[in-house]
This record gives structure tokens, sequence and C-alpha cells, in this order.
């Protein structure tokens, strides 16, 4: 549910818009429109919990044990056939509609990793960043289990919370750029500045302290579903940082002009409250962990990552071969819903059919590995 929650909020951001100088509501909407990148830190704080849950869960029974069986497998086969398969069609779709092969040399540059590294252009989805990140933690947190064998669940959970926390946060202060506004009228340098390793694994450190409290917890869960009432917190502090921080964007344009300060409250706002909306999983039975558990809700987290990948450049390209909307509901819905709609119908297609057959050999290739 909370994968759902994220990858709505992302979407919303890509798709939807509205105009700031309208009306109080119309305001409002725009901020939370603006907001909508704090999906992508609800992401990492999940990711951080699940996968170091299962290293916990075993290092309760053997301090030394760091090595799960099959993982790199798994990692691997979540997030490459479906990236690899968004880089063809879309590098396909603009080299055929833009007339321009340059795009199949920014696939080939984005599918050999290059292209976190460098500025790509054409550019057909400058948000496969993000999977550059995921990749880091992959490989650091078994490294961390790996250098800490020996240390029981609680002391792995903080110790390693510490240096995915204040690593980045030294990294970002020591190398912070001197003459900021150089950047100004440059945002996507100014970006990949701002996402180069390990900046951006103090958010997958909120997830892994969670998870390293509550397998320590378990065996008492009974007596601690109070702490589910911290998931509302979490809630409230995300619906309120986002109407802040989009306020806060209109008035201080900190996308492109960003500080020091405002690049480390985009940091804490996002992790904190999705650290805080995972106590829900303290208390299954609350209002919150329900809602959470919609059906629908559910089946969007599960299709979250494919809907990650193919809606952006959809929704990108009906925003700018439409024209303007001109107030015309029709005309705004033609270029918001139809994208939206049409990327979650596709995304939900190519789990069911292309991302979950190749998991599902690869969960089979591990157990008979194992057996």
């Amino acid at each position: 549910g909370l994968r759902g929650v994220a990858i709505l909020l992302v979407v919303m951001s890509h798709a939807f818009y509205s105009n700031p100088e309208s009306g109080f509501l119309a305001r409002r909407a725009a901020e939370l429109i603006e907001a909508g990148w704090m999906g992508v830190p609800i992401f990492f704080v999940l990711s951080g919990f699940l996968i170091s849950l299962p290293y916990f869960q075993k290092r309760q029974n053997d301090p030394q044990f760091w090595d799960q069986r099959g993982y790199a497998w798994r990692r691997a086969g979540k997030i490459l056939p479906p990236f690899y398969l968004s880089i063809v069609l879309f590098a396909a779709f603009f080299a055929w509609s833009e007339h321009d092969v340059g795009y199949w040399r920014s696939a080939l540059i984005w599918a050999s990793g290059l292209g976190n590294f460098t500025l790509t252009q054409p550019s057909f989805n400058e948000y496969y960043w993000s999977l550059l990140v995921e990749a880091q933690f992959y490989i650091v947190l078994p490294l961390l289990i790996w250098v800490l064998r020996g240390w029981n669940v609680e002391r792995l959970a903080v110790g390693m919370f510490l240096i995915l926390f204040l690593v980045p946060l030294a990294v970002r202060g020591l190398t912070w750029p001197t003459r900021v506004n150089s950047f100004a009228g440059s945002d996507r340098e100014m970006a990949m500045l701002l996402k180069r390793f390990p900046t951006q694994l103090d958010y997958f450190g909120w997830g892994v302290l969670l998870a390293g409290i509550f397998t320590t917890v378990k065996p008492a869960l009974e007596k601690l579903r109070a702490l589910a009432l911290l998931g509302y917190a979490g809630g409230a502090l995300l619906v309120v940082g986002m109407f802040f921080w989009g306020a806060w964007e209109r008035m201080f344009d900190m996308r492109a002009h960003p500080t020091f300060w405002s690049d480390e409250l985009r940091h804490l706002l996002p992790a904190v409250a999705a650290f805080l909306m995972l106590f829900f999983i303290f208390d299954p039975r609350t209002f919150g962990a329900r809602v959470l558990c919609a059906g629908w809700l559910r089946f969007t987290g599960i299709i979250s990552f494919e809907w990650f990948l193919f809606h952006p450049p959809v929704c990108h390209w009906f925003l700018i071969h439409n024209g303007h909307s001109q107030g015309n509901l029709l005309a705004y819905a033609w270029k918001t819903l139809v994208p939206v709609a049409a990327t979650f119908i596709f995304s939900a297609l190519v789990y069911r059919y292309f991302s979950l057959p190749i998991l599902n050999k690869i969960r089979d290739h591990v157990k008979r590995t194992a057996a």
C-alpha cells in the first residue's frame, strides 16, 4: 500500500499541473503536485526496510550470517528486465517520432549504465537515475552486513543506520558547490551532482533502522501494538510537508537554486514521514493500516516499478504535443488522465506477462539451487 501511495505521488507530479495564478484551491493543488517527488524517497525507505529485514531475521539466529542465497539474482531479476524493455520501446518510439537516431545512442548509454554518470542527449527518461541509487544500496547492504558480522541485530541496525545516515550527510556537506548560482539554468547538472554516490543512501538507512527495530521487538509485538499510532504522525507529516514544500518551491525556486539546508530538508521530510508510516506494521488492525491494505492500492504498489518506468516519457509527450488546454476540461483530461490510465494498464500487462514470469523463474532457480 505504501508503494501505491509513493507511485501515485510520483505520477501526479509528472502528469498533472495547475495554474498557480488561479484561485485558492488551484494554488493548493499546485503545491501538492510540485511536492509529488516525495514518492521517490518513500520508495527508497521501503527498499531499506524490505531488503534488510530478511538479513536481520537470519542474523537473529546466526550472528555470523551475511550471505543471502539468491540475493543478486532476485535484485537483478526485479530491476533489469523491465528496465531494458522500457529502453528499447522508448528509444524505438522517439527515434521514429522525432526522426532522430540519436535516441538509439542514448539507449545504449543508459543500457550500459553510463547514463548515470554523464548527461545524455537526446533524453527520453531522466528518471532512470533512481535505479542507480537503488543499485548502490543493493551493493552496499551485503557489504555492511559482512563487515559487521558478529554483531547482534540491535547493534547491527543502529550501526548501519548511523553509517547510511552520517556518511551521505558528510559527503553532501564537504562537496557542496561553493558557487551554486553557477548552476542556475542548468538544473540537470545540479541534479546529477546532488544524486551522486553516496549522497542518497541516507533514505535507505531509515528503512534499515525500522527493520532492525521490528525484528528485535517482534517477540513482544502484542504489547507494542500502540506503536502503530506513529503511522498517523507519518501520514500527517507527509501531507503537511508536501504543502509546505510546494509553497517554498514557488516562493524561492529551490529546484533551480538549492541551498545546502534546503537539500537537507528535502532528505529529512519524506524520509522521516515514510519511517513513521511504516509503524503501521505493528498493528494491521488499525484504520490506517487497513486503508493502506486496500486491494486497489496494493495492486498499484505491486506494479509500481513498471509504472514508474513507463509513465514519464508518455506523460511528458502528451503535455508538450497537445498545446494549452485553455481551461477546457476535456482537453485537460486528454493531456493528463489518458496517459496516466494508458500507462497504468500497460504496466499491469507488462508485470503480469513479462516481469512476473521472469521473477517466478528466478525464484524457482534459487529454490532448486538451495535444495
